[in-house]
C-alpha cells in the first residue's frame, strides 16, 4: 500500500456556490479556477433548514446533528424552559481529529468554527481567532500558541462583525478590517505551515461569512437598502471579500507539496435576509389564543429600544442583557402547548411542551402531540404574506423524522421553513388575522441560503470531474481516510476513490 497522502483543508465559511463559480469563470477568483480545472469539483447538501448552525459541527464530528446535538448558538436546556448560550464544548460527538491524534496523526487546527479546544492534541490548535460570531475569546493548544501568535501578528480587527457596523462609514470600514484579517490569517497559516510535516492541515476563514451578512445590500441592486450611489462610491465589498480569499487560497496552496490532497470547502449560500421567524412566536399564541403576558409586552419594548442603541454600548452589558432578556419567557413558556426557541433565521424553530421531559409539559407523547402537531403544521401552511399574498411555509420539518439520533431533544421537535425569495411585511391567516411588524430582531442585510461547493485536488485524482454530491457529515470520514484512519462513529462516508484506496 503507498503512504498515506497529506491532507489540507480550507474552509470559506458562507462563501456562496453561485458567486465563486461565476466570479472563477470570469476570472475574478483564478485559484478556485484552477482547482476546478485541474481538479475535481461538487456541490454540497446541508442538513435542511438548520444548515447554518449544525454545519461545522457536523463537519468536524461526521456526525448528524440529531447525534451531535447542535443547531444554533442558544438552545433550551435539557428539563428547563431556559434558553442559554450553547458553545463548542457541548457538543455530544468529538471533533475527528482527536481521532487522528490518538492515531498517531499530526494534526493542525486553525479556526474551524464552533470547535472547543482539544487538550492533549498531537499538533497544534487556534480557536476563534478570526471566526464569526466567535464563541470564546482566542484561545489555544498548547494554551500559549495564541499569546505568542498575537505578539507576532496582532489580534484580529474586531471580534464580531455586528460591531463594526455600529461605526461611521460601515461598509467601507468592514471591508478593510476584514482584508486585514485576512492577510494576517495567511501570515499566521504559512508561518504554522512550515512548523511541522502536517498530516492533517484544517483552516477556514470566516470573513465571507462576515461582509455576506453586513454588506449583501452594497452587493445586491435589488435589496430594497441598496444605494447605487454608495455602490458606485465604495465599490462591491462582498466581490473585493471574496477575491482576497481566492488569493489567500493560493497563497496557502503554494506551502502544500505534491503528495498533498488539497480540499476546499465553500459551506453554504447568501443571500437576501428575508424570513418570518421574529414573528413566529406570536403566531403561535394566536393559534393558542393565548394572549402575551403583560411582562412580555414590557420586555417587546425594552428589547426595540435596546437594539436602537448603539452596539459599542449595548455589547458592554450583552451577557446581563441576554439573561435579563431570557427571564420573562422562561416562565411564559411553562404554560404553552408549544413556543418559539431561537433559531437562525433561515428556519423558525418549535418547541412542544412535552410531559415527562418538560417539568410543566402540557402533551401526551404520541397521539395527542401527534394530533396536535398535524393541525398545526396545518395552520401554519395557512400562512400568508400580507402585502402579496403568497404562501409564507414552504415545509415544516419533524425533527425525529429529519434528524434521528440520540440527542435529538437538543433540537426543536419542528422547524418552519419560510418561502424567503422576497420582501415579507408580516403574517396573515384566517385564525390568527393579521400581523405587520418590522423586524427588527437583525441589522444583517443578508442571510444564509442551503447548499455548498467543494473543490478537491491532489495525487490519484483525475482533473476535471464532476464529484457526487457531499454531506457535511462526509467531510470527517473523507479526511480520516485519506490518512489512512477509519472512524468509529460517524454518519458520513468517504467521498474519494483515493480515500477508499486508503483503506484497503
Amino acid at each position: 500500500m503507498n503512504a498515506p497522502p497529506k491532507v489540507l483543508f480550507i474552509g470559506l465559511d458562507a462563501a456562496s456556490p453561485h458567486l465563486v463559480l461565476d466570479w472563477a469563470r470570469k476570472g475574478l477568483m483564478p485559484n478556485l479556477r484552477s482547482l476546478q480545472e485541474s481538479g475535481s469539483w461538487g456541490f454540497t447538501k446541508n442538513a435542511p433548514g438548520i444548515y447554518t448552525g449544525s454545519l461545522w459541527p457536523s463537519v468536524f464530528t461526521g456526525t448528524t446533528p440529531g447525534r451531535h446535538g447542535c443547531y444554533y448558538n442558544e438552545q433550551i436546556r435539557p428539563g428547563t424552559y431556559d434558553v442559554a448560550d450553547f458553545l463548542g464544548t457541548e457538543i455530544r460527538k468529538e471533533p475527528f481529529w482527536n481521532a487522528l491524534s490518538r492515531a498517531g496523526k499530526r494534526v493542525c487546527i486553525f479556526d474551524i468554527p464552533k470547535t472547543p479546544v482539544s487538550r492533549e492534541l498531537n499538533g497544534l490548535q487556534i480557536v476563534d481567532w478570526g471566526t464569526h460570531d466567535a464563541d470564546y475569546l482566542p484561545c489555544s493548544w498548547p494554551t500559549t500558541l495564541i499569546d505568542e501568535l498575537q505578539t507576532k501578528y496582532g489580534a484580529s480587527p474586531f471580534r464580531r462583525c455586528d460591531w463594526v457596523m455600529q461605526k461611521s462609514d460601515p461598509e467601507r470600514t468592514l471591508r478593510r478590517d476584514l482584508l486585514r484579517r485576512v492577510e494576517a490569517k495567511v501570515n499566521i497559516a504559512e508561518e504554522l505551515l512550515k512548523r511541522d510535516s502536517w498530516d492533517v492541515f484544517m483552516m477556514a476563514f470566516g470573513e465571507s461569512h462576515c461582509v455576506g451578512h453586513q454588506c449583501w445590500h452594497v452587493h445586491d441592486a435589488s435589496h430594497p437598502k441598496h444605494s447605487p450611489e454608495l455602490r458606485t462610491e465604495i465599490g462591491d465589498p462582498v466581490q473585493d471579500v471574496y477575491v482576497a480569499l481566492d488569493q489567500a487560497v493560493g497563497r496557502v496552496l503554494r506551502n502544500a507539496g505534491p503528495e498533498t490532497v488539497v480540499i476546499v470547502l465553500c459551506s453554504h449560500g447568501m443571500s437576501t435576509h428575508y424570513d418570518a421567524t421574529y414573528l413566529l412566536d406570536e403566531v403561535l399564541r394566536r393559534l393558542e389564543k393565548r394572549p402575551a403576558p403583560r411582562s412580555r409586552h414590557l420586555m417587546d419594548r425594552a428589547r426595540k429600544s435596546w437594539k436602537k442603541l448603539p452596539l459599542r454600548f449595548t455589547e458592554q452589558f450583552s451577557t446581563l442583557a441576554r439573561s435579563v432578556n431570557r427571564m420573562p419567557d422562561s416562565r411564559d413558556r411553562r404554560e404553552r402547548a408549544c413556543f418559539a426557541v431561537p433559531t437562525n433565521a433561515n428556519s423558525g424553530g418549535i418547541r412542544l411542551n412535552l410531559v415527562g421531559r418538560e417539568p410543566n409539559g402540557k402533551l401526551h407523547p404520541g397521539k395527542e402531540a401527534d394530533d396536535f402537531v398535524a393541525r398545526l403544521i396545518d395552520d401554519l401552511g395557512e400562512l400568508t404574506e400580507p402585502s402579496s399574498g403568497r404562501v409564507l411555509v414552504n415545509e415544516v420539518l419533524r425533527s425525529r423524522e429529519a434528524f434521528p439520533g440520540e440527542n435529538v431533544d437538543l433540537l426543536p421537535d419542528l422547524f418552519v421553513r419560510w418561502n424567503r425569495e422576497t420582501l415579507i411585511t408580516g403574517v396573515s391567516s384566517p385564525k390568527i388575522g393579521t400581523i405587520i411588524e418590522e423586524d427588527t430582531s437583525t441589522r444583517r442585510t443578508g442571510d444564509h441560503r442551503s447548499g455548498g461547493l467543494y473543490f478537491v485536488h491532489g495525487p490519484g485524482l483525475a482533473a476535471g470531474v464532476r464529484l457526487p454530491t457531499a454531506r457535511d457529515e462526509d467531510i470527517a470520514p473523507t479526511v480520516a481516510a485519506l490518512v489512512g484512519v477509519e472512524l468509529a462513529e460517524t454518519d458520513g462516508h468517504p467521498l474519494l476513490p483515493v480515500a477508499k484506496k486508503q483503506m484497503l
